[in-house]
């Protein structure tokens, strides 16, 4: 119900984000959104994503994020059909001994349930997957640090179908690598970034014995550090970046939004966003920000005004200082791989996810078929809300449309003064929104 709802209304506005809609005989970049979760991979598709990569607790490198279950998976292809998108699953983990004894169940499950391809680093996974899902397309991850042409050759050559090149390379080896291969490519243009050598760290595990190659990284090159001089117990030194060295902790975050109309003619089949353990902010923020550079560069359009706007909303979700990574030599401090920042950047938090009733139909608006006409709204309050309050509803298209909320009720229609994270709210809207829809609300206001 909630996806035929939304769907009707966004078709009907002209504000699906459809990425079908191209010039004739222009070759559009897949736009590859991350699935932390079934709900996650819907509000992927909503705002815009061509396809969204999922995982499981087990054989993924991101087995903190809420994950799906095995039924979960099957669902989210499903969803995936619905909306003439993909779906990949990430079994990408270094596996070890006992996992590879589990592994075959699990390939034959994502081949039964018809999912569009498996990302993996592992010769041995990539083996397995030959073995028990051979009808799946086989994605190798960015952890196998793809650096050079022959490799993606060599890669090919064993039934690959899509290389995620390894972050490490600059504009011009892409650019080279891509003229003498054939062999579908993708890179990464947004998200987090690890310090280490294509992601493959050892730090977390030997600091707290979990290990980043199994999923389980805790991050410690984001913790604050000083120096200690053995003779000198007790004094502790600050390290930071100034004229003379490089702070080598703390990474940016990558952003290349600025950069697709150098990246959207090279001919790369896929620009990835990392972040599967993103909240929905983040997500429907980047996910539309890309799709809308996208969408102009496919018409012939100028970039500069959606390149603007996006940028601009990529500053509210929260974020480290953002740099363009290995891809372009260094121009200055904006281009450092590093800060000496420890805190996020944020201006904006998540307000909440707008719900279908919970009494099972959708409140009609006062008005039928007046756009302008107050609708009954249900939202999921996820961070504390009260009256006053600016909330900002995101659209697929990339506008917003901003409401001061006055008043609310809880589902039982008792007036409330506060609204706490985890509970709903009932309030009227003069505009269409519908289920799914994030809004957000700038903090400190």
């Amino acid at each position: 119900m909630v996806i035929d709802r939304k769907e009707t209304f966004l078709k009907s506005s002209g504000k699906i984000a459809d990425p079908e809609s191209q010039s004739p005989g222009v070759s559009r970049p897949e736009l590859l959104a991350p699935g932390g979760s079934l709900e996650k991979c819907v509000v992927a598709f909503l705002y815009g994503a061509d396809a969204v990569y999922a995982g499981t607790r087990r054989y993924t490198l991101r087995a903190q994020a809420g994950n799906l279950g095995w039924e979960e998976l099957a669902a989210a292809r499903h969803q995936a059909r619905l909306w003439k998108r993909k779906l990949y699953v990430t079994v990408n983990s270094f596996a070890r001994q006992e996992e590879i004894r589990s592994l075959p169940a699990f390939l034959e499950y994502l081949q039964e349930i018809e999912v569009d391809g498996i990302i993996l680093s592992d010769p041995g996974v990539l083996r397995l997957a030959a073995r028990w899902a051979p009808q799946v397309p086989i994605h190798l991850s960015t952890q196998a640090n793809t650096t050079n042409a022959e490799s993606v050759r060599f890669w090919a050559d064993r039934g690959v179908k899509r290389i995620n090149l390894a972050r490490e390379l600059c504009f011009e080896e892409i650019r080279d690598i891509r003229s003498w291969v054939s062999t579908e490519l993708e890179i990464f243009v947004h998200g987090a970034m690890c310090i280490s050598y294509s992601g493959r760290c050892l730090l977390s595990a030997a600091l707290n014995g979990r290990s980043a190659n199994s999923g389980t990284c805790t991050q410690p090159c984001r913790w604050s550090y000083r120096l200690v001089e053995e003779k000198r117990p007790g004094e502790y030194f600050p390290i930071w970046e100034d004229s003379g060295g490089s702070y080598i902790f703390n990474s940016r975050d990558l952003c290349l939004l600025g950069e697709l109309g150098l990246l959207l003619p090279l001919g790369i089949d896929a620009f990835k966003v990392e972040g599967r353990m993103k909240g929905m902010l983040y997500l429907a923020t980047v996910v539309r920000a890309y799709r809308a550079v996208m969408d102009r560069w496919a018409r012939g359009c100028a970039l500069g005004p959606a390149e603007a706007e996006g940028l601009e909303d990529l500053g509210r979700v929260s974020h480290r200082p953002y740099t363009r990574g290995f891809l372009f030599p260094s121009k200055g401090p904006e281009d450092a791989k590093s800060a000496p920042e420890v805190t996020y950047l944020q201006t904006h938090a998540l307000a909440g996810i707008v719900r279908p009733s919970p009494h099972g139909y959708w409140e009609e608006p006062v008005g039928p078929g007046d756009p302008d006409s107050s609708h009954i709204i249900y939202l999921e309050v996820r961070n504390r809300l009260t009256p006053g309050t600016t909330l900002e509803f995101l659209f697929p298209d990339g506008s917003i449309r901003a409401h001061r909320l006055e008043s609310f009720e809880d589902c039982r229609g008792a007036r409330r003064d506060v609204a706490h994270a985890g509970t709903w709210i009932r309030f009227p809207v003069p505009f269409p929104t519908f289920p799914l829809q994030v809004v957000r609300m700038e903090l400190n206001s």
